[in-house]
């Protein structure tokens, strides 16, 4: 019943609300744009008037301007000039400039037909010839100027000639012995255009204006207008959030008040039952704090309120039994009640719920701002509870465990948040950690993980782990002096494990260190048996830079190779996306490992954080393109001229370059066309058993060399 009641609320103030502010709104625009537009008419004729206002000023001046019975002499039959044309062309130019006129000129009818009487022009223009001269005929695109003259007229209007297109005046006169002449005055039209533009973006701007405090205004009518229906909406939302303790004031006595006193009846009962239902089901009968089903019910409320930015907190009394066991159960009870006594103590702030799920274990939701503040808050718990129980005169110190799942970063939904919580808690517990916040790379199916990490203990006890070789093949002459070895762990239930699977969880586990070196132990017990065959072969090995930056692990290389005699060549390669913390002991262990004729290598170079500046520094003997970028060669230019640019760094270096991931023979040649030294892939060989990897020594390479193409390389020395 709460929920249909909370929609049909919601139907009411949404369509109320909707309805009244769309009806407030459609006036308001309505008035806006009939208001707009009646300014923008009147101020664009005002502008008009103005500008019409100039033209008549400027245009009823020019008889001032010219010499003292010019039009007379002009108009006179036969013409007679008066003062030097160009004088009075530039006595009008000048008056044009100061009036703010385009042109200024005087026209007259002659044999039918419109002539030059003045004209006003720039310096600019008489130089170029571009003026009305004395008796030269003249036409605008309309015919205005001869309408004018032959109707006695004046008009203004949109005139187009030969110099432009402008808002011009032509003022009609006549001279004392009748004949007719014109006063002409122009204004460019991209002007006037420009003015008016001014004009209809201000006018806007305004209507804009009153449109968004019309707007406003409708807002707060509406607002004003539906508030009981909003309240009531408001109050039914919480009320379906559980808070049935909730009363609606009943201040009417029509259908509002009528239905806010039987919401306030529904809620009395129903608040009966749910407190006696909460007793019963969802309260811990030790503290009498929430329990797990009502905890999760109170992480589902804060995450439907708005905005909601809370954190989860398991928190666990570490070393818990030894009170059960010391002081008894009932004892230990009353502790988790100090304990609960001493939490509550802490709310609404900065603990807003706090529950008991199990024996030792407290759940907290914590509501904070930022991860300092949530820290914070976790030792202002941790100082809560540090005050010492006294139980039979006995001071009993607690030490607390935290794992916290934060809303929304982590997730989304309350059951997800305590598991979360609850795998932090496990992990806090298992690295003896304060306090843990939930990482999701954490989660990757722990009860498979763990079940493998024992299996992994086995395998190294029990040779499950397989190393194989893959062979680097020179370019420069197709010999194989040098292969990787690679480990592969077959599960006697399994099958066979890709290592992209049991590293990540060896490195975990801290059993990488142990693999790492039963896997050199066994590629330099596979060499000295290749050298019984005549086989000399460089084998690589993978190592971390942590390996590589712990002296403990280079003394075990100087004893491997001690333990192993004879002309043994390994080659480490070190991968490039391990970060350097210790670069300085970094270089001295380098150092160390090729004074044991160590050979060493920069692994998957390109996709890590090696810098140029300690490639120089670092006594390494070559560099491994990931194959990332080499397999990136049959789609992409960018790639081929990356690998380019790396093959020659390392030349630079003085280092040898090598390829992993060759997969076709285009790639094989276009990376010796390119200078690398050595390359390795599929297309030459997949990953063998050590059996497998001598007979393609002795069989499938004389193959390859017959099938390959000529050498490339060479044809670059």
């Amino acid at each position: 019943m709460p929920s249909r009641l909370a929609y049909f609320g919601l139907n009411i103030i949404r369509s109320a609300r909707t309805k009244v502010l769309l009806i407030l709104f459609m006036i308001n625009l309505a008035v806006c744009i009939a208001l707009t537009a009646s300014i923008y008419r009147q101020l664009s004729n005002a502008l008009f008037s103005d500008l019409d206002g100039r033209l008549l000023t400027a245009a009823s001046a020019i008889p001032y301007i010219l010499p003292n019975g010019y039009i007379e002499q002009a108009t006179a039959i036969p013409p007679v000039l008066l003062g030097d044309y160009h004088i009075n062309m530039q006595r009008l130019q000048q008056f044009a400039q100061s009036a703010g006129m385009s042109y200024l000129y005087v026209l007259a009818l002659k044999n039918n037909e419109v002539i030059y009487l003045a004209d006003s022009a720039t310096d600019t223009e008489i130089a170029a010839d571009r003026f009305g001269h004395f008796h030269q005929p003249y036409r605008d695109a309309a015919n205005l100027s001869y309408r004018v003259l032959t109707s006695g007229e004046s008009r203004y209007g949109q005139l187009k000639d030969d110099f432009g297109d402008f808002r011009s005046l032509l003022l009609f006169h006549t001279t004392s012995t009748g004949q007719r002449y014109l006063l002409g005055a122009d204004l460019d039209s991209s002007a006037v255009e420009q003015q008016l533009r001014r004009v209809f973006l201000q006018t806007l701007a305004l209507g804009l204006t009153l449109l968004l405090f019309g707007s406003l205004v409708s807002w707060v009518l509406a607002s004003r207008l539906t508030e009981p229906l909003r309240r009531f909406s408001s109050a039914v939302q919480r009320f379906t959030l559980g808070e049935f303790d909730l009363r609606m004031p009943v201040k009417t006595h029509d259908e509002l008040g009528n239905l806010a006193t039987a919401f306030n009846a529904m809620g009395d009962a129903l608040h009966a039952r749910e407190h006696l239902l909460r007793q019963l089901a969802f309260v811990d009968r030790v503290t009498g704090l929430p329990n797990r089903t009502r905890f999760i019910e109170l992480i589902e409320q804060q995450i439907s309120k708005p905005n909601p930015h809370f954190a989860v907190a398991m928190m666990n009394i570490a070393d818990f039994h030894y009170v059960n066991d010391c002081f008894g159960f009932s004892e230990g009870d009353n502790v988790l009640r100090s304990v609960a006594d001493r939490l509550t103590s802490l709310q609404p702030h900065p603990l807003v719920n706090i529950g008991r799920i199990s024996g030792n274990d407290f759940l907290l939701l914590i509501q904070y701002q930022d991860s300092k503040e949530l820290s914070g808050i976790i030792r202002q718990i941790e100082a809560c509870l540090s005050e010492a129980i006294i139980i039979d005169d006995h001071r009993v110190n607690l030490a607390m465990r935290f794992g916290i799942s934060c809303y929304p970063e982590h997730s989304n939904d309350a059951d997800s948040l305590l598991r979360q919580a609850e795998i932090s808690i496990f992990t806090a517990k298992e690295e003896c950690q304060f306090c843990i916040i939930y990482n999701p790379s954490r989660e990757v199916d722990r009860q498979s993980q763990f079940t493998l990490m024992g299996d992994l203990r086995e395998a190294i006890e029990q040779n499950q782990l397989v190393v194989q070789f893959q062979p680097k093949i020179l370019v420069a002459d197709l010999n194989v002096h040098s292969a990787e070895a690679l480990v592969r762990w077959q599960h006697p239930k399994r099958g066979w494990i890709p290592p992209s699977l049991f590293i990540a969880f060896a490195e975990q586990s801290g059993k990488l260190r142990a693999i790492t070196e039963w896997v050199i132990k066994d590629v330099l017990r596979q060499q000295l048996l290749w050298q019984e065959q005549g086989i000399d072969i460089c084998v690589s090995v993978n190592v971390g830079v942590g390996d590589v930056e712990d002296e403990h692990f280079v003394d075990f290389i100087a004893k491997q190779i001690d333990t192993f005699k004879g002309r043994l060549s390994l080659c480490l390669e070190i991968t490039e996306t391990g970060v350097m913390r210790q670069p300085d002991l970094m270089l001295k262990n380098l150092n160390r490992l090729r004074q044991l004729n160590i050979k060493l290598s920069i692994d998957d170079f390109g996709t890590g954080y090696s810098s140029f500046a300690y490639l120089a520094k670092m006594p390494i003997n070559e560099l491994k393109i990931d194959q990332t970028f080499v397999m990136a060669m049959n789609s992409t230019f960018e790639s081929i001229s990356i690998v380019r640019s790396m093959i020659e760094l390392g030349h630079i270096l003085g280092l040898k370059v090598v390829a992993e991931g060759v997969e076709t023979l285009a790639c094989w040649q276009a990376l010796s066309v390119m200078g690398c030294d050595e390359i390795q892939g599929y297309f030459i060989a997949k990953p063998m058993g050590a059996k497998d990897f001598t007979a393609w020594l002795q069989r499938e390479l004389a193959q390859l060399k017959l099938s390959s193409l000529p050498n490339m390389a060479s044809k670059l020395q």
